[in-house]
């Protein structure tokens, strides 16, 4: 032990340990010393008072003090209290410049007017994140005060409205004073505290902090004590960015990565290796070709903070491996509010510019207009006839042009807390937003890999609207919690697209225009309660949701027509479109698609804690029943023209006119029997066009965490979830039934071993099992095509569950409050996982299938970081600048034999020939950086985001040479902030990809042939490394233009 004056500090500790032990052997606030008072006087009087007792400097105007009078008050032996006791209900405040200097001034943010009294509420830890029971919490130099509950919560009522010092003490640990409580009429002040462990010198040490840097504190310290390794980001971090939806938030996460703007790859892991939780529900698919979330579909402004659970405990759903994306929205209040916000905002590259589209209807502003564009109108042959009728009559074909709007953005959000009298209490919060975007990308270049390329402009036009709401009610009693969330998406985007391209199997320059709206819905209502029972010996959560997704393509239109003459102003010829086969998809089609996905949950956990000789202990056991319906079905329609009579004589006159798009396919000429519609698919008539899937899991768990000697934490449990699969479709020319039944009961382990090595260092390790299912899709041979990238995909059948062993070890350091600084590292090893292998048809078409190959594994590591730059110069504007980053490291490969799967698929038992191919996880980038810098004082605010990822493997072809892959780009987003009248108003400019880098596809080899002779001697690699370089094969290389935006939001 420490000691300087060993005398002196021995005396003092035994006098003060005989005092603890006389006079209060619980939690105390009140100080040790003997107080004296200060009399009734001016204010100036009293000042200077306090500056010559504390002997410091205090600086004020003594203009107008000598007609304040303050009444007389308790000496409390502390400067800031006694500053802040003897300012209160006078108008003025102070700030600490150093040690020993103060400055008083005219506080015009005090609202010493106004009137009622508010709430100060929140929970007292340890430093390891432990809540602390008994803890005395006081207003300083008043009689105010509570002690904490079981769970370290506490709460102190009817607070009279101004700014307060708050003292939180209790036995064994160190006092703490936190300045600048700001309390309102008829609101709650949340208010987390960490107590440091008393030193083994007993004189009293009393910690000293802002109201903010307390919070910090709090957030970080339970950071440290979360069982799963996890990674987030919270609506206040969130404001601080550009992101307006959900995807563009999850990019700044560890290890995150984003597929097409809206699909998120965690640790390298692709789109199946992944779950998603709103509120706590698990959420089905919005995608009918691909088991995956698009997360765009959710606007940022209605959520409250989103988390990546990245370990497995068996509390969660089993079924994920790279991470769990847990998204909460908007919170029931403690305090009533009212905010607006306005914004605008251009494309450097779009706005004000020429924006081409096909028909748009006004609802296209709000929902999507989607009756007067389906034609669709069953799956029977009757329903099909009207089908085709209707798509005669309902021409949107050929392209007008419009001007691109500014971006538009609103949002209103209340929220209420409402006092029921009786201890009951009741909270509402609603949140409307709205977005409109219109963006034009710019193809720069063009190779497909039909060989396809791009020999005039090339535009893809998107109109998006999305709306969004929120409305939560909760009901409050002590010891009893209900919830009810309710929230409605609505994502409506229309994508239109224009290219001159050279078709390299015919030597043909042609147009194509490609048209596809597209409506995305989201609607869940969830009711969660929360019990604490037996004085909060038992803990009862029960929660039960219902879901539902819609994805809906009315009216998918693609046309490719031949130039005759010059590119760009020659003659095209849209006759090109009609066809004498049924089956002529790559010429033009109709396409009518939609997905329904249903999805309900019905859940409860028990949790029972209790202490074993001073280390906190919890056992918990439930039960999640999840039952989910899928509803696909498609149609593809193709022209073709009347070959007999007078339908044949009326298609010569038509075709002779030269007629443009949108006249080719006027019903007048349906009318006239020239052309007619006939229902068409990729491969043929039988292929399945629609499914219908059924899933019910039940899951039980049962697991502990368990504390020893304060410092070693274990958490240990196990989960079983049985499943039930049931797909359905029509094949075969006799269109037979098909239907598959899946069933497999899975016991899923599961270990988290925690160590404190010091009070601010944690090292973590766990183990897992994880499963991954085939979704509905993948169990079915119903196919699409897809027209951006000329590849068809579908599933083969057959495909089974795969499982993944996952090992994490993380070590954590927390220097100062609000700073963390972790490296993790992981492994996880796959068996049976399923890949989107590439394949190429004898008739040079491509195909993508999902197949089980024998094993992968991947492995990498994370860096983390949050730093103030307060160190530099400790008292400057530098204690609100943060740096933060994160870096991800990933290697992870796949071996299988192409040939071998197609033979399995096939039921064909025959000699291989071919060689085993290794190539990275699709979707897997190398590596993910993203660095941050943010400032906010109290006027302005300013954060800079930079954001790279490495190469990233999309599509895998039959060779390495053919794999494609999304080279790196550099994104910088800029956010400048202020806020005035009280910080009621805050305004932000923001600036997103400044660097407006190329989005680039590539394949690693030439485009010109050359010689390979390891491979099929078609193309040779040209360039030293997989990264994209210069003589790589370019698919596609787009360019975005710079976003910029102005929004004004106003608190009431």
């Amino acid at each position: 032990m420490k000691r300087s004056n060993k005398k002196m500090r021995l005396r003092t500790g035994i006098l003060f340990l005989l005092g603890m032990l006389l006079l209060s052997p619980i939690c105390h606030a009140s100080d040790d010393q003997k107080a004296t008072s200060y009399p009734a006087e001016a204010l100036e009087l009293r000042l200077n008072r306090i500056a010559k007792t504390y002997k410091v400097e205090v600086a004020f105007d003594g203009k107008n003090m000598k007609a304040i009078s303050v009444p007389a008050a308790t000496k409390r032996n502390s400067v800031e209290v006694d500053l802040s006791n003897s300012l209160s209900n006078t108008g003025y405040s102070y700030k600490k410049v150093s040690a020993e200097s103060y400055s008083v001034y005219q506080d015009d943010n005090k609202n010493k007017k106004s009137s009622g009294k508010g709430t100060i509420t929140g929970t007292v830890l340890d430093k390891d994140g432990f809540p602390i029971p008994g803890a005395t919490v006081v207003i300083a130099g008043s009689n105010t005060g509570t002690a904490t509950d079981i769970k370290g919560n506490f709460t102190l009522k009817d607070v009279p409205t101004r700014t307060y010092m708050v003292e939180v003490s209790c036995i064994s640990y160190q006092k703490m004073r936190i300045s600048d409580v700001k309390v309102a009429g008829g609101r709650t002040t949340p208010l987390d505290v960490i107590l440091q462990d008393e030193t083994e010198m007993l004189n009293e040490v009393v910690v000293t902090a802002t109201y903010n840097k307390a919070s910090a504190n709090a957030l970080y310290s339970k950071q440290k004590t979360m069982v799963a390794m996890s990674d987030g980001i919270s609506a206040d971090l969130v404001k601080k960015t550009s992101d307006n939806n959900m995807a563009q938030v999850l990019r700044r996460v560890s290890g995150v990565t984003i597929d097409n703007g809206k699909y998120v790859n965690v640790r390298g892991m692709g789109e199946r290796y992944n779950n998603v939780q709103l509120n706590g529900a698990s959420l089905p698919s919005t995608e009918p070709n691909r088991r995956n979330f698009a997360f765009d579909v959710i606007p940022s402004g209605l959520v409250d903070n989103v988390t990546i659970a990245k370990t497995f405990t068996p509390d969660l759903p089993g079924e994920f491996t790279g991470g769990l994306i847990e998204v909460q929205t908007l919170a029931v209040p403690s305090k009533k509010f009212l905010d607006i916000s306005l914004g605008t905002g251009m494309n450097t590259q779009s706005t004000g510019k020429d924006f081409l589209s096909n028909k748009r209807f006004k609802s296209d502003w709000l929902f999507g207009e989607m009756n007067d564009r389906q034609w669709y109108a069953g799956r029977s042959e009757d329903e099909g006839k009207i089908g085709t009728q209707n798509a005669a009559l309902k021409n949107t074909f050929g392209m007008k042009k419009f001007t691109a709007m500014p971006i538009q953005n609103y949002s209103l959000t209340f929220g209420a807390p409402i006092e029921l009298g009786y201890g009951h209490k009741l909270g509402v919060v609603a949140a409307l937003t709205y977005r409109n975007e219109q963006t034009t990308e710019e193809y720069k270049e063009m190779n497909t890999i039909t060989k396809d390329s791009l020999n005039g402009p090339g535009k893809r036009y998107k109109f998006v609207t999305s709306v969004g709401a929120v409305a939560n009610v909760g009901w409050e009693i002590r010891n009893h919690k209900i919830t009810w969330r309710n929230m409605f998406n609505n994502r409506f985007q229309h994508t239109n697209l224009e290219r001159y391209i050279f078709k390299y199997t015919t030597a043909f320059n042609t147009y194509e225009q490609y048209s596809v709206p597209l409506r995305s819905q989201l609607w869940q209502t969830q009711l969660e309660g929360e019990h604490r029972l037996f004085n909060e010996n038992l803990i009862a959560t029960w929660n039960a949701s219902y879901n539902q997704i819609g994805r809906t393509n009315p009216d998918d239109r693609y046309a490719l027509g031949n130039v005759q003459g010059n590119v760009e102003d020659g003659l095209v010829d849209w006759s090109s479109t009609v066809t004498s086969s049924q089956f002529g998809l790559e010429d033009g089609h109709l396409m009518y698609s939609n997905l329904k996905e249903k999805k309900k949950t019905i859940g409860f956990n028990l949790e029972h804690p209790f202490v074993v000789k001073g280390n906190k202990q919890t056992i918990k056991t439930g039960y999640m029943g999840t039952f989910r319906t899928s509803n696909y079905e498609q149609q593809y329609l193709h022209a073709m023209f009347g070959n007999k009579g007078e339908g044949w004589d009326a298609w010569k006159e038509l075709q002779e006119s030269h007629p443009e798009l949108g006249e080719l396919y006027d019903p007048k000429n349906f009318a006239s029997g020239a052309i007619y519609y006939a229902p068409s698919g990729l491969s043929g008539l039988n292929e399945a066009d629609y499914y219908e899937g059924k899933q019910n899991i039940h899951a039980a768990y049962l697991m502990g965490e368990f504390t020893f000697f304060r410092k070693l934490h274990l958490t240990a449990g196990v989960r079983m979830e049985d499943a039930t699969t049931e797909v359905q479709t029509t094949i075969g020319a006799d269109r037979v039934d098909s239907l598959v039944s899946v069933k497999k009961t899975d016991w899923l382990p599961a270990a988290t071993l925690v160590y404190n090595i010091t009070d601010n260092i944690n090292a973590r390790f766990a183990y897992s099992r994880t499963i991954a299912r085939p979704d509905f899709r993948e169990l079915t041979p119903c196919n699409y095509y897809n027209v951006d990238d000329r590849i068809e995909v579908k599933s083969r059948g057959g495909l089974k569950q795969s499982h993944s062993d996952n090992f994490d070890l993380r070590l954590e350091w927390y220097p100062q409050a609000g700073e963390v600084v972790s490296v993790s590292a992981f492994y996880k090893k796959f068996k049976s996982p399923i890949e989107m292998v590439t394949r190429k048809t004898m008739d040079l078409r491509y195909v993508l299938h999902p197949f089980n190959i024998d094993d992968a594994s991947v492995k990498g590591i994370e860096i983390n970081l949050r730093k103030s730059l307060a160190f530099i110069a400790p008292g400057s504007f530098l204690k609100d600048v943060y740096v933060s980053g994160n870096a991800t490291f990933l290697s992870g490969d796949v071996t299988y034999n192409l040939e071998r799967l197609q033979n399995a698929a096939s039921g064909i038992d025959r000699e291989v020939k071919t060689q085993d191919r290794s190539r990275p996880l699709q979707g897997l980038s190398p590596y993910t950086v993203n660095a941050g810098l943010t400032y906010q004082g109290k006027i302005l605010g300013a954060a800079l985001n930079y954001g790279r990822n490495g190469r990233k493997l999309l599509f895998a072809g039959d060779y390495e040479k053919y794999d494609q892959y999304e080279a790196s780009r550099d994104v910088l987003d800029l956010q400048i902030s202020a806020r005035f009248l009280k910080e009621k108003l805050e305004v932000k400019f923001n600036a997103s990809d400044l660097l407006n880098q190329d989005v680039i596809v590539y394949r690693n080899c030439g485009y010109e042939p050359g010689v390979d002779p390891n491979n099929d001697k078609g193309y040779a690699d040209l360039t030293s490394n997989m990264n994209y370089n210069s003589g790589d094969w370019v698919l596609s290389r787009i360019k975005k233009g710079i976003n910029l935006s102005l929004s004004v939001g106003y608190k009431f």
